[in-house]
């Protein structure tokens, strides 16, 4: 499959229109793989090639609200189940994936309910509907269900109705912690709190973490091993809201935020077993291995010195097209004009190919790379955009390829995903 790989790009080679000497890629091209289609075989072989020893595979995103970013994401993750892979991690809160996690292992929840009122709007698509539709589908017939954790800290009304739920069901209503986890609350941690509801979250804490440790075989015996451990886990997404929210500076909260999120998944991966294995879909601030975007470390940077070469990160690009992101006016589709400066991107255009797949990685293991070479070096790409996005966004950013991704797919032209409307 990957002679056939070289042979494709061989051949688009040929139609490039570019001089060699003023190419970023030149030294590369046997190692990109241009494709046609969502489900291409080019792609899917390609995942499928991935070393077995690797555990957690990062699934970025450019923006979080572009239609062909979840598409190829879920044509990779269809991959990766029928691989043997036990679980998806995504970028939302803990709660809210106990909530598609029941639907897809168990059937319960309305799929359409489910979905609309999320609180993400990343979510809210058409797309992400298919991609759960099918991995209920696969886990009705399935000896092991495949399963969905979340592993963000920064909302909390999901978490907070799961608790109240489970100490109701297992300790009696009379107990006043229900009381305090159904309070009135400021439940997102970009929105303010003052020091008397920052100290309300701090002792809601320490009362949780008391009667779990006090009521643990109870607790245990009556509900199970897996809700009660469930049941630690969020109190300690409590204990990480309330380190959050107590922050004054906000580079250092957003630091704190991936290591959280970097504990969430390891927790995962012990729930799971020590031969599990678990992609994680998240924006390609989180997933790549040392920080673009952001000037403090990440999730993937985390993984990549905790796992070594049991982490691999995939990358997303664009050259032009359309995504969803907040503006100064609220939530809008923008569109953005072909990348005309020289760049990756512009060279990734030339091949005149919907998509194309570096295999960054092979490239790097596999040549003599100069130490000057575009690869190792920080040169232009098409910048990634996160939840908000404004006219005065620079067009591109500089990126080390060598440091950042072990493979990266582009997409030449983008479109809006297909949106549910949000039922709050």
């Amino acid at each position: 499959m990957k002679k056939l790989r070289i042979l494709i790009t061989l051949a688009f080679i040929l139609n490039i229109s570019f001089v060699n000497g003023q190419s970023l890629i030149k030294d590369s091209e046997k190692y990109i793989f241009p494709f046609k289609t969502i489900d291409d075989s080019i792609l899917l072989e390609h995942i499928n090639d991935i070393s077995d020893s690797v555990r957690i595979i990062g699934l970025g995103e450019v923006s979080h609200y572009t239609k062909e970013c979840y598409q190829l994401k879920h044509q990779i993750i269809n991959t990766l189940i029928n691989k043997g892979f036990n679980a998806l991690i995504l970028e939302v809160d803990f709660g809210q994936a106990l909530i598609w996690n029941d639907y897809v292992t168990k059937g319960i929840g309305n799929i359409d309910t489910i979905i609309s009122e999320s609180g993400w709007f990343t979510y809210r698509t058409q797309e992400f509907k298919n991609l759960l539709l099918d991995i209920r589908n696969y886990n009705i017939n399935a000896e092991e269900p495949f399963q969905i954790f979340g592993m963000e800290m920064t909302a909390m009304n999901n978490n907070l109705l799961w608790l109240s739920k489970y100490f109701e069901k297992h300790l009696g209503t009379e107990d006043k912690l229900i009381e305090l986890l159904n309070q009135e609350r400021t439940t997102v941690a970009f929105q303010s709190h003052d020091k008397s509801e920052i100290l309300s979250y701090w002792k809601l804490y320490y009362r949780l973490n008391e009667t779990l440790v006090k009521n643990e075989k109870k607790l245990t015996t009556k509900s199970g091993k897996v809700n009660y451990e469930t049941a630690k886990r969020i109190t300690e997404i409590v204990r990480q809201y309330s380190t959050y929210i107590s922050q004054d500076e906000f580079l250092f909260k957003v630091e704190i935020r991936d290591q959280f999120s970097t504990r969430n998944v390891f927790w995962a991966l012990d729930m799971l077993g020590e031969d599990s294995k678990v992609a994680i879909w998240a924006h390609n601030g989180h997933v790549a291995k040392e920080s673009v975007l952001f000037s403090y470390d990440i999730l993937g940077y985390y993984l990549s010195k905790w796992m070594g070469e049991q982490y691999y990160s995939i990358g997303f690009s664009f050259n032009q097209g359309q995504f969803g992101a907040f503006s100064s006016n609220g939530f809008k589709k923008w569109t953005l004009p072909p990348v005309i400066s020289k760049s990756f991107t512009k060279d990734f255009s030339r091949y005149k190919s919907p998509f194309l797949l570096f295999d960054i990685k092979s490239n790097l293991t596999l040549e003599n790379i100069p130490d000057d070479s575009p690869l190792k070096n920080d040169f232009p790409i098409r910048t990634d955009i996160s939840e908000s996005y404004n006219e005065e966004n620079t067009s591109l950013m500089d990126i080390n390829l060598s440091v950042t991704y072990d493979c990266l797919i582009y997409i030449n032209k983008t479109n809006y995903p297909t949106t549910i409307e949000w039922s709050q």
